[in-house]
């Protein structure tokens, strides 16, 4: 009896020590697992408050690929912490919101470039950029892209889609020389379309012009000042002209030279126009004085040209279009080429050597077979695209001292989707805690779209 109880005893106790040996050793993996969660958890909240103050490098360096790795540089709860951040999709505008489309058509295939700008200025511009090919981009200066990203053709690099199905793209790994982003958070995408599949279709045509071909013009003061309508013939042009506000088509009227003349077409309640000087004709744009009898809609103009139509800026003029916004929308139309137009090698646009050389075109322009070419931009002269261009080609030597160079489109504060990644590990493990966040670099508003333990 006494053995058989000893027996008992020995394999109750031995499985009472065993039980808690057991417990024990779960009791301290359970503790530090949740040591290692709560310090990964303290280094994403530590990485959230960096981007709200905009500190952290998370926010200027996630770049492409893996992204970008951040150490705490405390042990925490006896684990190294680290986090991965690296940006998930890009933000990927309409075609309306583009500053800036490079198509390409048209262009030599011997590598030469299709955007460019040259001389000593450093160009900026507000808003996306597409090019056809990313390769045929140069810079003699760094060149700044503001709340917007780059975009350019590879369909090899393109080959995963992030999100859209119709649309493949994700971040590049390439650089192009002198070129910068702010925030640095923008940066280089490939997609996996042309720019057809960018753009969308060609905007509508607006009503078309009054039924009136050639409309003679009336001299009020020293100001010219022409209607609406269709012009198969260039406009017998004085040093100011005044363009009342509505539709027109310069239909095949050839080589238009502006030299020691201004050209202000149409008024609108846009802030910042007009910027280009037309003093003789201020009284009839602003309604003060009729042309016509009658006084300016203040609608706006948009300019619609065919055939061999384009425009040369020389010394001592300007050409400004207002932009006519279409009906239900707020998009507005500066200038539209209707068919190839001109073509790439004979510019839309273009500004000759000389001083005092203007251009400024409000709402989209709309050319994607044809170029624009600024010789030289000098100092505080308007060379100006503002609301966005769908163009073949651009070729723009800006000076260092010039104030007036501007291609934007209108942007608001934009989001990047980052992915966060928390690791804590020490000597038995690691776990990581994951985040999907949407941050606003300029602004430093973080919104934590998911949370959750990866293990």
């Amino acid at each position: 009896m006494v053995l058989v109880v000893s027996f008992v005893l020995g394999a109750v106790v031995a499985a009472v020590a065993t039980y808690t040996t057991t417990s024990l050793r779960y009791g301290q993996v359970a503790e530090a697992r949740a040591g290692r969660l709560a310090a990964a958890h303290g280094g994403m909240d530590d990485t959230l408050e960096q981007l709200s103050i905009r500190s952290s490098v998370c926010s200027t360096q996630a770049g492409a690929g893996s992204g970008v790795d951040v150490t705490f540089p405390e042990t925490v709860n006896g684990s190294a912490v680290s986090v991965n951040c690296r940006i998930a999709t890009g933000q990927l505008p309409s075609g309306d919101f583009f500053a800036l489309g490079v198509t390409g058509e048209g262009a030599p295939n011997n590598g030469s470039p299709t955007f460019r700008f040259t001389l000593g200025g450093n160009p900026k511009i507000g808003g996306p950029v597409f090019v056809h090919d990313a390769n045929r981009v140069s810079f003699s200066q760094p060149t700044t892209i503001e709340e917007g990203d780059l975009w350019y053709s590879d369909t090899a690099c393109a080959h995963a889609p992030p999100g859209d199905a119709s649309t493949f793209y994700q971040r590049s790994s390439l650089t192009i020389p002198r070129l910068s982003f702010d925030p640095t958070v923008r940066g280089i995408y490939c997609l996996a379309t042309d720019w057809q599949g960018l753009a969308g279709p060609t905007p509508p045509v607006q009503s078309p012009p009054p039924d009136v071909t050639n409309p003679p013009h009336e001299l009020v003061g020293s100001c010219r000042v022409f209607r609406p309508g269709t012009y198969t013939t260039a406009p017998a042009l004085g040093n100011n002209n005044y363009f009342m506000s509505g539709i027109y088509h310069f239909d095949n009227v050839g080589h238009i030279v502006l030299q020691g003349r201004t050209i202000t077409m149409g008024q609108r309640s846009t802030e910042g126009f007009p910027v280009i000087d037309n003093p003789a004709c201020n009284q009839v744009r602003t309604g003060v004085t009729q042309a016509f009898g009658t006084t300016d809609s203040g609608e706006g103009a948009s300019l619609y040209t065919s055939g061999n139509t384009r425009f040369e800026s020389r010394a001592n003029s300007g050409l400004e279009v207002s932009g006519r916004r279409l009906p239900d929308s707020q998009r507005s139309i500066g200038m539209q080429v209707i068919g190839p137009g001109p073509g790439y090698d004979s510019p839309l646009l273009s500004s000759a050597p000389g001083a005092q050389k203007e251009i400024a075109i409000w709402g989209q322009l709309w050319a994607p077979f044809s170029s624009i070419v600024f010789d030289t931009v000098p100092a505080q002269k308007a060379a100006a695209l503002r609301g966005g261009a769908w163009i073949a080609r651009l070729d723009g030597g800006v000076s260092a001292a010039a104030s007036g160079f501007v291609i934007e489109v209108p942007t608001d504060a934009a989001t990047t989707t980052l992915i966060l990644e928390a690791r804590a590990t020490d000597d038995r493990a690691t776990n990581t805690v994951r985040a999907v966040v949407d941050y606003r670099p300029t602004t430093g508003e973080v919104a934590v779209r998911s949370r959750r333990v990866l293990g």
